[in-house]
């Protein structure tokens, strides 16, 4: 007998066809039959008449490494739809974390609701996530950044051989236990100090275990076509697949972009080189704000670097008058995690110079030495239209960037990203029901099969027989995302069942205690 048997949906299979009515029966967590009155007798049937049913969505871009061993529940990806998420991206990865002093930021990241890294290798800490439970499937990638702070800590210089040799170990080790791949996060530090040599070096070891390459690119602003040339040469001299990640335009100058960097991947297409890229559907990205606002020197070495710089007279007088060279408006950045001062929150620098009778410039750097440091911040930064362009390639999949999250613990003090919640939903209504950029069965491919075939993935990611049981299951008329930038942590509406391995995660709009979500392993 069927376990559970879903009648009358409209079946999108992920491969961009149009969708068909069909009946889909589950037993134990794999997809046993599809079609019109197939599945025979089953211990439960939900009547899904009017919805859409599409394969579980991957999410190809998150950092809930950070969040998973305090938030199991996974509950702002499940409310999302998404079954399956990669972490370990921008060159950051918890796992590969070490309890050592200069691992001191992630650690306050990590760490959040009384955990502990007390893990060795990659292996380790992917037990601790497994033998907890999760909502969904984790895959992960092996952060350069955080191999490269393992070896060299903040070295601005290229590795001896012995030194890369030690990066190369511990790359391979990640890999051994099941990273998918390598992702690099250039426009931060360490990972930044890398050049074209070291990062190829790395990657090509992916290459040969048969994963893939991801990078936050350099810069993805005034140097984007050249960030992008750097990519795709690590790319070609490693031999391996490359993910361009959250692939934008920053700043209003250089808005249109990627009218140049698209054609670029086209290119190298056609010479054999296997990239695509991914993107958020929001005209705003978060990150930190140091990051944001200061030049490249004054965020060399340490947070504990920078903020020196900052209280340092000479240095903030320097860094103030480069700052003033970039003409920024200041109703476009807003702040958004601060946890030494909670009032600061959603507040755009203009209205935190206002509150401090500080020009904004001032009131933004003495608010990062009260946050030691790190302070995120949301930029307004992106053009709608670029945000359609890019999503209307068709080698581009979406990914939130975001961490997974729950309206009703401890991460709901943050201020984070709308993406969080909403990326998912967002794309289905705004971008396929309103303006029309996609279909409905061509966004659902970019959030199944083309991630999956990404990931290896051969028994996820397409709605068929044998397939893992990851579905999700919408209403493509009422379907929509909630959050905003000043209330993020609202669930969308439209997802009425959500299964992840044969298990109901939502079901009828509410979302269960169900743990079935696995690590995926390369």
């Amino acid at each position: 007998m069927t376990d559970l048997l879903l009648t009358g949906g409209a079946a999108y299979d992920g491969t961009g066809a149009p969708p068909v009515p069909a009946d889909i029966a589950i037993t134990g967590d794999a997809i046993t039959a599809v079609g019109p009155g197939q599945g025979g007798p089953a211990g439960r049937t939900l009547d899904v008449t009017g919805l859409a049913v599409a394969p579980g969505f991957i999410d190809i871009h998150t950092h809930s490494d950070f969040s998973l061993l305090l938030n199991r529940p996974m509950r702002s990806s499940i409310a999302q739809g998404v079954t399956t998420e990669v972490v370990g991206n921008c060159g950051i990865s918890v796992g590969l974390l070490q309890d050592a002093p200069m691992f001191a930021m992630e650690k306050r990241w990590a760490e959040r609701g009384g955990g502990k890294i007390d893990w060795s290798r990659l292996a380790g800490y992917l037990r601790r996530v497994e033998d907890g439970g999760l909502a969904c499937n984790v895959a992960t990638l092996a952060g350069h950044g955080t191999i490269r702070k393992a070896v060299m800590d903040f070295e601005n210089r290229p590795p001896t051989d012995d030194e890369l040799r030690r990066m190369q170990q511990i790359l391979s080790d990640a890999l051994d236990d099941g990273a998918v791949g390598l992702s690099t996060g250039l426009e931060y530090l360490p990972g930044g100090y890398a050049r074209v040599d070291e990062q190829a070096a790395l990657a090509r070891l992916v290459g040969e275990a048969g994963g893939f390459y991801a990078t936050h690119l350099r810069n993805e602003g005034d140097t984007l076509i050249e960030s992008v040339e750097e990519a795709l040469a690590v790319a070609e001299r490693a031999g391996v697949p490359l993910q361009l990640s959250h692939h934008k335009a920053e700043k209003k100058k250089n808005w249109g972009k990627p009218r140049v960097t698209l054609p670029m991947m086209l290119a190298a297409r056609a010479r054999g080189l296997d990239v695509l890229t991914d993107q958020y559907p929001y005209t705003a990205f978060m990150t930190g704000l140091s990051v944001i606002l200061l030049p490249a020197w004054a965020n060399d070495g340490t947070p504990a670097d920078t903020v020196a710089r900052l209280r340092d007279p000479a240095a903030r007088a320097r860094i103030l008058t480069e700052m003033e060279k970039e003409d920024w408006d200041w109703d476009t950045i807003q702040v958004g995690v601060a946890r030494n001062r909670r009032e600061t929150q959603g507040l755009t620098l203009a209205e935190l110079g206002l509150r401090e009778s500080k020009p904004p410039a001032e009131a933004a750097l003495d608010l990062m030495i009260d946050e030691e440091g790190w302070v995120s911040a949301v930029h307004f930064a992106m053009s709608e239209e670029d945000v359609q362009m890019v999503l209307r390639d068709p080698h581009t999949m979406i990914g939130s960037d975001g961490v997974a999250n729950d309206p009703h613990s401890l991460l709901a003090e943050d201020k984070t990203h709308p993406r969080t919640y909403g990326t998912f939903p967002r794309v289905l209504a705004r971008y396929v029901r309103d303006y029309e950029v996609i279909s409905l069965a061509e966004a659902v491919r970019r959030m199944t099969t083309l991630p999956a075939q990404r990931l290896k993935l051969t028994d996820r990611g397409r709605l068929a027989v044998g397939m893992k049981a990851d579905l999700t299951v919408f209403d493509p008329a009422l379907i929509r995302d909630q959050a905003t930038f000043d209330d993020p942590h609202r669930y969308p509406t439209g997802i009425r069942h959500v299964l992840v391995n044969g298990r109901l995660a939502i079901e009828n709009g509410t979302q269960t205690d169900a743990l079935s979500g696995r690590v995926l392993r390369r």
